[in-house]
């Protein structure tokens, strides 16, 4: 027995050890897995943005080729098609060019003429072009033509749409969509998707655009690609993004340093274990020969030991509370603000996007999601606070209750005077002892409260706060003369979540704020208590501890 207790340290250190490098272990899975739901939310929004540009931009070809041949009696001019190729290339940024295309195959006119005038009075294909000729047979045919990728005259990779212009039966031109892959791309991505990520588009095996350089050195050595198929009317793409360095670094020294850290906490818990052992045998020693000597010191000791074991239930107990909290505090700031942030930048998208596209309605509906995502984000910041109460401590001092409220009005004041309620504030309010900002959130919750649930039918709205003696001890209360609550709430409003009947026709709040009232007193030493009569009143009653010795 003497020798395994000599090896006690060295099983912790081993016990110590493992945990820190599972703990290493978990922590690069969770950021490689943070990596990748970035990288692939990011591809599914360029992929969203390439095919509704590009939709869109189809669509206000086949517009373009539907007007230009509805005209009854009908108008070929050149005026006519230049007016309305300026017009969908003004609204609908993209287009490298849109050009007119005679029945033989020539190009006649042209838009913009600066970026298209090489093309002017040539065929569609030059010889060595013959091949795309031969495959879509675009003349004399009554079908849109999309072309494979190529090199544009125009510069760059891009790609040809032909539209035949049918008129009474008769094939009267083409016309003619000119798109460049790299316009397209810098239309559609935000300038944070070029410094985060290195982005390839392939059309078949053809690489088509990337934004990659030579100075890049080896991307994607990381292990990290996402794909996505892009596909809109006649192309077939597919999208590679690739996580750059400064979203997830290739090296690995730091991720060593952080093992190598919790490998040298675990020696040094070791060690103190180590300690502690053989302090617990010279305190055994002591003891033994404490209770050989007296019968008195016998039953001290007891007491110590039965002390010792509440002290440890306490402590097991607060433990569990404060791991709790941990998961609680985890689970709000990184699993409900992620979507929070990927729906704002949505609702941000497709207003940037698609804001000439959004009628009335559709504005009204984005309203309504970004109010109940930023309504979200309150819950979450309420629920932030309410965690930090009495587990991250502030500095107490002692100070006037009235300076609190004058430090609390300078933030209420204009609500209060814009809801027409008339704040009745005694003179010579007692000193108080505690946190400052602890306490002013405690009296900013509870007139907020009485102010949103003042009634709107109330003719003389009214609020008083006061002290006053109970029992030898100084009772501070918040009175109102609002809608009031019912008895069989008054517990209930100060649990979590916990919203009455008529408060939430009302509107507004979280159902956290009473709750952190509760938490803040109670963090002081004090109790919190009401009473109301529904349609009279609510008066809330507080104490605070004294000044601690």
């Amino acid at each position: 027995m003497p020798h395994l207790k000599k090896l006690t340290p060295f099983f912790a250190f081993l016990i110590f050890g493992s945990i820190a490098v599972l703990l290493w272990q978990n922590q690069n899975r969770y950021e490689r897995e943070l990596v990748l739901r970035h990288t692939e939310t990011s591809s599914e929004q360029i992929r969203i943005r390439i095919e509704g540009l590009m939709n869109a931009r189809m669509a206000s070809l086949e517009s373009l080729s539907e007007r230009w041949v509805d005209r009854v009696p009908p108008d070929f001019s050149q005026d006519r098609f230049l007016d309305f190729a300026e017009m969908f290339y003004s609204h609908y940024p993209g287009f490298m060019g849109i050009n007119w295309i005679d029945p033989t195959g020539v190009v006649r006119w042209v838009f913009p003429k600066n970026s298209n005038e090489r093309v002017i009075d040539t065929l569609i294909f030059e010889p060595q072009d013959y091949r795309l000729q031969k495959n879509f047979h675009i003349l004399h045919t009554s079908q849109n033509i999309v072309t494979p990728c190529m090199e544009l005259v125009q510069g760059g990779l891009g790609y040809n749409t032909f539209l035949p212009l049918v008129y009474s039966g008769k094939i009267q031109g083409y016309l003619n969509g000119v798109f460049q892959v790299k316009r397209i791309v810098d239309i559609c991505l935000a300038k944070d998707i070029f410094k985060d990520f290195w982005v390839r588009l392939y059309e078949a095996d053809q690489l088509i655009y990337t934004n990659e350089n030579q100075s890049d050195g080896n991307p994607g050595k990381n292990g990290f690609r996402v794909l996505r198929k892009v596909q809109f009317p006649g192309k077939n793409w597919k999208l590679a993004l690739v996580p750059k360095p400064i979203v997830y670094p290739s090296g690995t020294a730091w991720k060593v340093s952080v093992l190598i850290f919790g490998l040298v906490v675990s020696a040094t818990l070791s060690l103190l274990l180590h300690l502690l052992l053989e302090r617990m045998q010279m305190y055994r020693q002591a003891r033994d020969q404490a209770l050989q000597e007296v019968s008195e010191r016998k039953r001290t000791e007891k007491a110590l030991i039965e002390n010792e074991k509440k002290l440890e239930a306490t402590l097991a107990e607060l433990a569990d509370k404060n791991t709790e909290l941990e998961t609680f505090v985890y689970t709000v700031s990184h699993d409900l603000k992620t979507p929070i942030v990927t729906i704002e930048g949505f609702i941000g998208a497709l207003r940037e996007d698609f804001g000439d596209l959004i009628d009335e309605n559709a504005e009204k509906y984005l309203n309504y999601m970004s109010d109940a995502s930023r309504k979200m984000e309150v819950l979450i910041n309420d629920l932030l606070y309410l965690s930090r109460i009495g587990r991250l401590p502030e500095r107490k001092g002692e100070f006037s209750f009235d300076d609190l409220m004058k430090k609390v009005l300078k933030t209420l004041q204009p609500h209060i005077d814009e809801s027409g309620v008339t704040l009745n504030v005694e003179k010579g309010l007692p000193l108080i002892y505690g946190e400052i900002e602890r306490l002013g959130q405690v009296i900013e919750n509870l007139l907020s409260n009485a102010v949103k649930y003042m009634g709107k039918e109330n003719p003389a709205p009214r609020i008083d706060v006061g002290v006053m003696e109970q029992g030898g001890q100084k009772v501070f209360f918040v009175r109102d003369n609002g809608i009031g609550i019912e008895k069989h709430y008054y517990s209930k409003i100060f649990e979590i979540f916990q919203r009455l009947p008529s408060g939430k026709k009302i509107g507004g709040g979280t159902g956290v704020g009473l709750t952190i009232v509760k938490r803040i007193i109670e963090h002081h030493g004090g109790i919190i208590w009401l009473e109301s009569e529904p349609g009279k009143g609510t008066t809330f009653y507080f104490t605070l501890k004294d000044k601690e010795t």
